[in-house]
């Protein structure tokens, strides 16, 4: 009952935090942390519990079984990583939305968020895991399109239509693979023989739903409008969390069970992940708006998680999932400063910044931190995860991935650039009369407590890299024998 519980009780507590506003103001933030210190305690008992290979903590409910629609729940190594990352950043969005406008309906739709979200990565039935997938796009629409800046309608409409759009071709496939196995469940689906051509078929219609949601180049073009006009806590959920889920969809749906049409497809995946890398890593560094400089920054991080998959290796899905982990904590502490920034200086614009070093030396040295670990400083998560994606699709492809370092190197580039322009060097021309900056000041002790866990968090990983690639390296040597 331990993972129903965790999809369930966030669902259930949701109209409290909506109604208790009414209450006391407090009580929906109070009942959000609570739920938060909830997933992180079960998340605790998974991870002391769990044997160390292949799936455990299984529940089967059934449903309607002639159908094969009965939820079936277990996780590995693999979904327990990113369930203990949902857990971490139901915590820290909780605490970065401390004083947020609008509490009961703010929190209520974090945690219908959260609930589906555990569904995601803990459903081994793929009809239920395609249900919790579309549940976790409601709440986001309303958060960006009710808590959003200016243009929030516009960006809260185009996110919706495109990652809808693409479940529509997630949907398909699974349908498809119904249709030629008659079973929805994993464990019965590794290993099934299909026609080539009806494998395909499938993989080409779940790869499109996936690459949406993860996004990469060319269906990328939702996320930098969704970052920008998204409220920063909810811009952690969206790089945190939902481009996480379209890198494990694709990881768990496609090429574990489609090991030969996979091997089949990996030079298409490479080669769109290197498009994905250089793309966004140029249009980051032209980029003069901030926020979505740390957006086009996300998908750049992305094209390495699609590298590291295609290689087909144990070695490149290992790097590939630890790459997602340290993206996560790594850009979610961009985006929170990013946004603080902007809300004191009442500009996303690179150009008008300057000198904000010497105003606020504290959360400014907080974001150089993450700005060096976003561009692979050692002893952070960024550094081992681009450094182990590399060398996985070099030993896969050959010296042809000789220019992905270069993509490093563009990436160093455009967060230097910004560093020196809104960080360091002297105040801009009129800069330091702005009224808005007369209340330029550090953060609250509550709001400064994420941003600490996140820094923490990526240089643990970091140092002991260990911590995570052993809880889920036995269960991708495993499905990595499937590929030879």
């Amino acid at each position: 009952m331990v993972l129903l519980s965790m999809i369930l009780l966030p669902v259930l507590v949701a109209p409290f935090a909506w109604l208790g506003e009414r209450l006391h103001k407090d009580l929906p933030k109070y009942l959000s942390l609570a739920v938060g210190a909830f997933l992180a305690l079960c998340t605790a008992y998974l991870l002391v519990k769990y044997p160390g290979n292949g799936f455990a903590f299984h529940e089967f409910y059934r449903i309607y079984p002639p159908f094969d629609f009965n939820l079936h729940l277990a996780v590995d190594g693999i979904s327990l990583v990113l369930i203990a990352i949902t857990a971490f950043l139901a915590i820290t969005v909780t605490l970065s939305s401390w004083h947020v406008e609008r509490p009961g309906a703010f929190f209520f739709l974090v945690l219908i968020f959260l609930g589906p979200m555990v569904g995601v990565f803990a459903s081994l039935n793929l009809l239920w895991f395609f249900i919790f997938w579309e549940f976790t796009l409601v709440p986001m629409f309303f958060h960006i399109g009710i808590w959003g800046a200016e243009n929030r309608i516009y960006a809260a409409m185009k996110f919706f239509i495109y990652t809808h759009l693409a479940s529509v071709f997630l949907l398909l496939g699974i349908i498809v693979l119904y249709l030629s196995t008659g079973t929805f469940e994993f464990e019965k689906l590794v290993g099934v023989h299909l026609s080539p051509e009806i494998a395909k078929l499938v993989w080409i219609l779940m790869f499109i739903g996936f690459a949406v949601k993860m996004p990469v180049v060319p269906f990328h073009t939702w996320l930098p409008d969704a970052h920008v006009q998204a409220p920063s806590p909810i811009s952690v959920f969206l790089a945190g969390l939902l481009l996480k889920m379209g890198a494990y969809g694709l990881l768990r749906w496609e090429l574990f069970l489609f090991p030969q049409t996979s091997k089949f497809f990996a030079p298409l995946m490479a080669f769109i992940a290197v498009l994905t890398i250089f793309y966004a890593g140029f249009r980051a560094l032209a980029e003069d708006h901030i926020k979505r400089m740390v957006a086009y920054s996300s998908i750049n991080h992305m094209g390495f998680v699609l590298l590291g998959l295609a290689s087909l290796t144990a070695a490149g899905i290992s790097a590939a999932i630890y790459e997602m982990v340290g993206h996560a904590l790594i850009i979610s502490l961009l985006f929170m400063i990013a946004g603080y920034i902007h809300h004191k200086t009442h500009t996303w614009y690179i150009s008008e910044l300057g000198g904000l070093m010497k105003k606020i030396p504290g959360l400014m040295t907080m974001f150089v931190i993450g700005v060096l670990a976003a561009v692979g400083l050692p002893g952070t998560a960024g550094f081992v995860g681009e450094l182990t994606v590399m060398l996985a699709a070099f030993d896969y492809y050959g010296w042809i991935m000789i220019i992905v370092p270069l993509a490093s190197a563009l990436g160093a580039g455009f967060f230097m650039w910004m560093l020196q322009r809104a960080v360091f060097g002297p105040l801009r021309e009129g800069f330091e009369n702005l009224k808005s900056l007369k209340s330029l000041k550090e953060l609250p002790l509550v709001e400064n407590v994420p941003l600490a866990m996140y820094i923490a968090a990526f240089i643990l990983v970091g140092v002991i890299p260990a911590v995570v690639f052993n809880l889920y390296n036995p269960v991708v040597n495993t499905f990595a024998q499937l590929f030879k």
